[in-house]
């Protein structure tokens, strides 16, 4: 018999006026915690253990997703035949690689129903969380979330973009982090690029942690190094309006 899964609660020290000031001024930000100590839990082990990741990455503008394993199983010199074409790609335009899961998508086909990861996308889209979203952003055209879980392994990256889409309607993107016991060094930042492409400031991937911020704003997911020594897990998406595809 599954145990009961814990619901899925905001913090209780969230102090909304105080972020909605910060966010009003600077379009982003950082806050931690952000879930109740036991959602946050039952959500890094989820993400840890119950996830079918695929590879996902585009070429060009076109989306590829490749059953995870089957990456994996390759011989070790295909895999950096593989590799060294998509960091050619990179240094030429836009280009990402990591694991991801589409858990709207999932979720709309009724496949996967029972993952806690399902339990945080029902709570994005409750009147709890988009209430707050819409106070914390001043946004109140807010309708409802999309989501995917991420996960960023040794030889990941996601280069500059600003995810402006005129017909997905976002307002707001969003990051939550369950990586524990991170180091900078490893990569993986989430970098926010200022428009004489230095990079005006970086979030390093942490525990229970939201980064919230404006659409549209350039930004990246920094290089994760080969001798990082964990995933970078973690939930994303964007606040959108009504009246767009999910």
């Amino acid at each position: 018999m599954q145990a009961q899964q814990p619901s899925v609660q905001l913090h209780e020290s969230l102090d909304r006026k105080l972020i909605a000031s910060i966010y009003k001024q600077a379009g982003r930000i950082h806050l931690r915690p952000i879930f109740s100590d036991e959602s946050a839990r039952a959500i890094h082990l989820s993400l840890a253990t119950e996830i079918p990741w695929q590879l996902h990455l585009n070429d060009g503008k076109k989306p590829i997703n490749l059953v995870g394993s089957s990456f994996d199983e390759l011989p070790e010199t295909d895999r950096a035949r593989f590799m060294q074409g998509v960091y050619a790609n990179a240094a030429k335009g836009f280009q990402y690689i990591f694991n991801s899961f589409p858990i709207s998508d999932v979720y709309q086909r009724g496949e996967h129903l029972s993952l806690y990861v399902m339990r945080l996308y029902e709570f994005l889209n409750s009147p709890q969380f988009l209430d707050f979203a819409r106070e914390v952003t001043g946004e109140p055209s807010i309708a409802f979330a999309d989501a995917q879980a991420t996960r960023y392994r040794p030889g990941h990256f996601l280069t500059h973009h600003d995810d402006l889409i005129e017909d997905k309607k976002r307002v707001a993107a969003y990051v939550l982090s369950f990586t524990p016991h991170w180091v900078a060094d490893w990569g993986g930042i989430l970098q926010f690029i200022a428009p004489d492409g230095h990079i005006a400031e970086g979030y390093t991937p942490t525990f229970n942690a939201l980064n919230l911020f404006r659409v549209p704003q350039s930004h990246a997911v920094s290089y994760v190094a080969p001798f990082a020594q964990a995933g970078r897990l973690s939930i994303t998406g964007w606040l959108r309006q009504a009246g767009s595809p999910i």
